[in-house]
């Protein structure tokens, strides 16, 4: 029979923001550095924007301003959510590796690889959710934290279906992608084409309907298949798994905050062996941890939506 002892394994704080850091790295978004991450953030955080009117005139003598300069700021407020599993250590065993284990009658502890598969399997979770909840993430939803997208659905300054871009209403093809390409390109405004820094961020469905238009573009000239950087011209095209179908973003990737509370308090991670105290055989898991999105400026923000109406 394997001998096992008893483990409740307890992270809190600066330790727990780091196990949970190393998931949000994980996140697609943030592993390609699409944008900027800003880590230890307790409660809330402030943008800060300034604006200016051009003061340029001819010269004179004297000191006669025309210009403005006017400061605004928007707050990244992280949401702290909570994952909560409870499991049985009967059910897990079954689905575990017996020959390494021995099998027994008694329903001894979680050993602590088995916590460590467990713990791997919930943080790698947490990367694909968050990686979903930075561009779709929904605000009022139970255990989601607010994403762009639903901010620049609200924001009349964003370019967009309405505001600067006419959406095809149908679903991104092969014979209409780089039509629709070209719309957003014509809607970046000069400022913005010309920060070192700017993300042309598609869909993983317009990324393969773009593969698919430039095959058919080498096929027809003895040049199909073979390896392909998807770029349009001088843009490189970063494809965004978080995004929903349909979509194409263009923004600067300072302009694009992420925030969480990596090393704050609020981060927590406990798995708990609830035979200590009550003999039910099971293995409590709990997970507390932070995270928001902010952007400062909405007229440098290009969102398009092919579906939009």
């Amino acid at each position: 029979m394997a001998t096992t002892t008893n483990v409740t394994s307890n992270y809190a704080g600066e330790v727990a923001g780091e196990i949970i850091g190393k998931a949000f790295k994980e996140a697609d978004t943030i592993a390609k550095n699409l944008v900027t991450v800003l880590p230890n953030i307790p409660f809330q955080s402030s943008l800060r924007k300034i604006s200016y009117t051009d003061g340029r005139t001819d010269y004179a003598c004297g000191f006669t301003p025309t210009g403005a300069v006017t400061l605004t700021e928007k707050l990244l407020t992280p949401k702290k959510v909570k994952n909560e599993q409870e499991l049985c250590k009967e059910d897990f065993r079954q689905a575990w590796d017996t020959a390494s284990m021995g099998f027994s009658a008694h329903n001894d502890s979680m050993p602590k690889d088995e916590q460590t598969a467990f713990l791997a399997e919930v943080l790698g979770d947490t990367a694909e959710a968050t990686d979903q909840d930075i561009w779709q993430g929904l605000a009022a939803t139970d255990g989601q934290f607010g994403g762009f997208i639903e901010k620049f659905t609200a924001d009349g300054t964003v370019i967009k279906h309405g505001n600067g871009i006419t959406a095809i209403g149908a679903a991104i093809t092969k014979a209409n992608v780089v039509s629709e390409i070209e719309k957003v390109l014509g809607a970046i405004p000069v400022a913005l084409r010309r920060k070192a820094d700017m993300i042309f961020g598609i869909s993983p469905d317009v990324a393969l309907a773009y593969q698919q238009a430039l095959i058919s573009a080498g096929i027809s000239n003895g040049l199909g298949g073979g390896d392909m950087v998807l770029q349009y011209g001088s843009y490189k095209l970063e494809v965004i798994n978080g995004l929903p179908d349909n979509t194409i973003v263009v923004y600067q990737r300072k302009n694009l905050y992420f925030g969480t509370g990596l090393m704050s308090d609020h981060n927590e991670i406990r798995i708990k062996d609830m035979d200590e105290s009550d003999l039910t055989g099971t293995v409590r898991f709990k997970m507390c941890y932070t995270g928001g999105t902010q952007y400062v400026n909405g007229d440098e923000v290009i969102w398009y939506l092919s579906t939009a109406v």
